[in-house]
C-alpha cells in the first residue's frame, strides 16, 4: 500500500513538472492572414506569477509549429522518447523559460500542402518572415508573461530554421541577445521578392555585435562542409560565437545542451555595443535605434560599419563585402537619439572613391536625432567638431596573405573629423590565438581634417585552420577592427583557361556539365587591357570557374558569379566564381598574379583546392 501510494505520489509529481504546450493562432497584420504558433509554458507558469525569457524556436524543411518532419528516419524534438528525451518540452518541464515555436508555412496559393517554409530558396511569395518576426514577439510578450527585452530573448531552429535563427538574430540584434542553429544551411537565396540576394553567413558576420551566437554541428550531417567553412572564419571574427560537433547525422543533438546556452545567455547578457556593424538585404530596416530608408529596387546589401556617436562608414553593394557599389542608391540614415534636442552638430562627409570632403552644420531634431542622405558609394562620416579617427584601407605588399608566413600590410588612417589631430598612439590587439603582430604600436603623427596617413603592419599567423585573422587598432576610446583573410600555399598552375568573351564547357550544379558564355573581350584565350574575363580550372575531365584572389591594382574583382549546388546536395548553397575587369590602362606585359580557389563535390565533404595563375597582358586588341 505504502508502495502504491509512493508511485501515484511520483506519478502525480511527474505529471505536475510538465510543460503546458498549446497551440495557437493568432492574426498577423504583416502578412494580413491568421497564423499558427505553438507555446511551451513552464509547468508553473499558471500560478506563479512570474516572467520568463522567451526562446523563438523556429522549424525545419516540412515541418510546421505542431507537425514534425514528414520523412521517417527523422525525430520528435518537441516531445516524447526520440533524442532520449531531451526535447524541447523536457527542457522547459525543468526550466523557467518559455519557448515560442513559429509556423514557417508559406503556402503559394490557398491551401497548398507545400513542406517548403520561410519564402526561402526560392523567395516564391510576398510573405517576408523576418519582417513578422517583431509583430509576433510584440504579440508574445502582450499576452503571455515574458521578460519584455533582448537580454531575454533569443532564437534557436533546426536546419532551414537554423539558417533564420540566424538570419533573425542579425538583422535584429537589438531585439535578440543569443541565437542557436542546429545545422543550418550557411546560405540561402533570401530578401524582397523580385530582388533577392544569395544571403551568405560567413559574409554577414558583421551583424552580431552584443550577441552570443552558438552552432551545432553533426560529425554525419550532409551540411557539414558548410559548417566547418563558417566556422572558420566567425570562430575568429565573433568573440562569442561557440560551436559543438555530435557524432549525429541531421537533426536536434544536444537539445538541453543548447537551451542552457541560452539560459547562460540570459543570465549573463551582453551589453549593447559601443560601436557596431550591420548589413541588411532589405532597402529599408533599423538597427540599434538607427533608421535607414532607401530607393534600392535590385539585389544588394546596404552596409553600415563601425557607427558609434562618432561617425559611421555606408555603401550598397552587391554583395558582401567586395562587391560593386550601387552608387545609384539614395540613402537616408537617421541616427538614433544620440545629442541635445536641437542642438548643432559638425558633420563631415568624405567620398572614399576620390577623398571629396563635405563639411556642414547639421541640426538635430526635438529627439536629438541627425539625419543623412546620401548615395550607395563608399562614404567615412564624422560627426563632432573635433577629430575622428578611422581605418580607411589597408593593402598588402604581397598579392595575399598565407597562414605561416609574414604578411606586411600598408594600413592607412583618415582623418573623418573636423579638425587636426594630435599624435595618436595605436595599440594592435586581437582575441585570435597564434598571432604575431608587429609593432604592436604605433604613434601616428597629427593629421589634418580629412587628410590620410599611412603606417606599415606586419602580421604572422600560426595556425593554418581559419580562413581569416581579426585585429583592432585601439586608438584612445576608438577601436578600428582591420580583417585579413588568409589562405594556404599553392601550386603553380600551368593549365587553365582564360575565358574572355568565349563559351567553354564547364561544370553547373556542381556535376552537370554546360556550355557557359563568361567575360567580355576578343574571345583569344589571353588577358588584354580592358577585358572582362574568368579563368576555368580543370577537374576530374572538365572545367570549373574560379574564385579569385588578389590586390593586383589592374584586376577589379568586384565581379562574381555563382553555381548553385542545391539539386546535387541539397543544401541551397553555392560555387562562387570571379569574372574580373583588367584597367584599360594595365600596361602590356604586366603579369596578373592570382590565387585561384576552385570547390569540388564530394558530399558531403568538398573538395576545395587552390593554384597560383599567372597571366601576363598581352597587347590590347578590338573587342569582338
Amino acid at each position: 500500500m505504502i508502495r502504491l501510494l509512493a508511485a501515484l505520489l511520483a506519478a502525480q509529481a511527474a505529471f505536475a513538472a510538465e510543460a503546458l504546450i498549446q497551440d495557437r493562432t493568432h492574426f498577423s497584420q504583416v502578412f494580413g492572414e491568421t497564423r499558427n504558433y505553438r507555446i511551451f509554458l513552464p509547468s508553473d507558469y499558471g500560478d506563479s506569477g512570474k516572467r520568463y525569457p522567451a526562446i523563438y524556436w523556429f522549424h525545419g524543411f516540412s515541418e510546421r509549429h505542431n507537425q514534425p518532419v514528414a520523412r521517417e528516419k527523422e525525430r520528435n524534438y518537441d516531445t516524447g522518447p526520440d533524442y532520449g528525451g531531451d526535447t524541447i518540452g523536457a527542457f522547459v518541464s525543468t526550466h523557467g523559460v518559455i519557448v515560442v515555436k513559429w509556423d514557417g508555412y508559406n503556402p503559394r496559393f490557398k491551401d497548398e500542402v507545400y513542406p517548403r517554409p520561410y519564402n526561402i530558396s526560392p523567395v516564391e511569395t510576398a510573405r517576408q518572415f523576418p519582417l513578422y518576426f517583431p509583430e509576433l514577439v510584440d504579440y508574445i510578450d502582450a499576452n503571455y508573461r515574458t521578460l519584455a527585452d533582448r537580454e531575454h530573448r533569443a532564437t534557436a531552429g533546426l536546419s532551414m530554421g537554423g539558417f533564420m535563427s540566424f538570419w533573425i538574430a542579425g538583422k535584429y540584434p537589438h531585439l535578440v541577445s543569443s541565437a542557436s542553429n542546429f545545422m543550418g544551411s550557411s546560405e540561402f537565396y533570401a530578401g524582397p521578392r523580385g530582388f533577392d540576394v544569395e544571403y551568405r553567413h560567413e559574409e554577414m558576420r558583421g551583424n552580431y555585435d552584443g550577441v552570443r551566437t552558438r552552432l551545432v554541428t553533426g560529425a554525419r550531417d550532409f551540411i557539414q562542409f558548410y559548417h566547418r567553412r563558417m566556422n572558420a572564419i566567425w570562430k575568429y571574427t565573433n568573440p562569442h560565437h561557440e560551436t559543438e560537433d555530435f557524432d549525429f547525422d541531421h537533426g536536434t543533438p544536444g537539445m538541453a545542451r543548447t537551451l542552457d546556452f541560452h539560459m547562460r545567455a540570459f543570465a549573463t547578457p551582453l551589453p549593447r555595443p559601443v560601436q557596431w556593424s550591420h548589413a541588411d538585404v532589405y532597402p529599408s530596416f533599423s538597427a540599434w535605434d538607427w533608421e535607414v530608408f532607401s530607393d534600392r529596387r535590385q539585389p544588394g546589401f546596404t552596409l553600415l560599419e563601425n557607427v558609434s556617436p562618432a561617425g559611421f562608414r555606408s555603401s550598397v553593394r552587391e554583395w558582401l563585402p567586395g562587391g560593386r557599389m550601387l552608387a545609384r542608391t539614395r540613402l537616408s540614415i537617421t541616427t538614433a537619439r544620440l545629442f541635445p534636442p536641437s542642438s548643432e552638430q559638425t558633420v563631415t562627409v568624405t567620398r572614399m572613391r576620390d577623398g571629396l570632403v563635405r563639411r556642414a552644420a547639421r541640426k538635430a531634431d526635438r529627439e536629438g536625432r541627425l539625419r543623412f542622405e546620401l548615395d550607395g558609394e563608399e562614404h567615412q562620416v564624422g560627426i563632432g567638431s573635433g577629430p575622428v579617427m578611422a581605418l580607411a584601407s589597408y593593402r598588402l605588399e604581397e598579392p595575399w596573405a598565407r597562414a605561416r608566413q609574414p604578411v606586411k600590410a600598408r594600413v592607412t588612417f583618415l582623418n573623418k573629423g573636423a579638425a587636426r589631430s594630435g599624435p595618436l598612439k595605436v595599440r594592435w590587439e586581437t582575441a585570435n590565438p597564434s598571432v604575431l603582430v608587429q609593432p604592436v604600436e604605433v604613434v601616428l603623427p597629427p593629421i589634418a581634417a580629412g587628410a590620410r596617413m599611412e603606417t606599415t603592419l606586419t602580421v604572422t599567423v600560426y595556425d593554418e585552420a581559419r580562413e581569416i585573422v581579426k585585429l583592432e587598432g585601439v586608438a584612445g576610446q576608438q577601436r578600428l577592427p582591420l580583417e585579413i583573410p588568409l589562405f594556404p600555399d599553392a601550386p603553380v598552375s600551368r593549365d587553365f583557361r582564360i575565358a574572355d568573351g568565349k563559351a567553354f564547357t564547364v561544370f553547373r550544379r556542381a556535376v552537370d556539365r554546360e556550355e557557359v558564355f563568361f567575360g567580355k573581350g576578343n574571345g583569344d584565350g589571353r588577358v588584354n587591357a580592358g577585358e572582362t574575363f574568368a579563368v576555368l580550372i580543370p577537374d576530374g575531365g572538365g572545367l570549373r570557374a574560379a574564385e579569385l584572389f588578389t590586390n593586383d591594382a589592374c584586376l577589379d574583382l568586384s565581379l562574381r558569379g555563382s553555381d548553385p549546388w542545391a539539386s546535387y546536395d541539397h543544401v541551397g548553397a553555392t560555387s562562387k566564381y570571379s569574372l574580373p575587369v583588367v584597367s584599360p590602362g594595365c600596361e602590356p606585359g604586366h603579369v596578373l598574379r592570382m590565387l585561384a580557389r576552385v570547390q569540388s563535390p564530394d558530399k558531403p565533404n568538398h573538395r576545395v583546392s587552390y593554384w597560383v595563375v599567372e597571366a601576363p597582358v598581352s597587347p590590347r586588341a578590338a573587342s569582338r
